[in-house]
């Protein structure tokens, strides 16, 4: 073998593995693309679920708190539908992040998941 072939296959091997080494560096973007993806919007889902749970919860609290009021208690009977009544604003409130939460969601998704990964 002559030395010009060698040094021949010498520079197709550094070519290969150069090649090679962006390959993997491409395909190590990727992953770490879709990982970035997966965790946030799981993040996003996750959020979406607490704001659901609250809501539910506080308007539960305060209907309960209004079903139970008992007009004829004593001195301290303000405080029953006062209470009641914020519970449920708060629920509302819940619910209006809840909402601008899903359009977060949906606008998340538009933007990024048609990334071809």
């Amino acid at each position: 073998m002559s030395k010009s072939s060698f040094e021949q296959k010498i520079e197709q091997g550094f070519y290969t593995i150069g090649r090679q080494r962006d390959q993997l560096t491409s395909e190590k973007r990727k992953l770490a693309r879709q990982l970035r993806y997966a965790q946030h919007s799981a993040r996003l889902a996750s959020l979406s679920k607490q704001y659901d749970f609250g809501m539910v919860f506080f308007a539960a609290m305060g209907a309960v708190s209004l079903i139970l009021f008992d007009a004829n208690s004593g001195s301290d009977a303000w405080l029953t539908p006062v209470l009641g009544f914020s519970m449920m604003l708060f629920a509302c409130g819940s619910a209006l992040r809840g909402r601008k939460m899903v359009s977060r969601i949906r606008s998340f998704h538009d933007r990024f998941g048609s990334y071809q990964f």
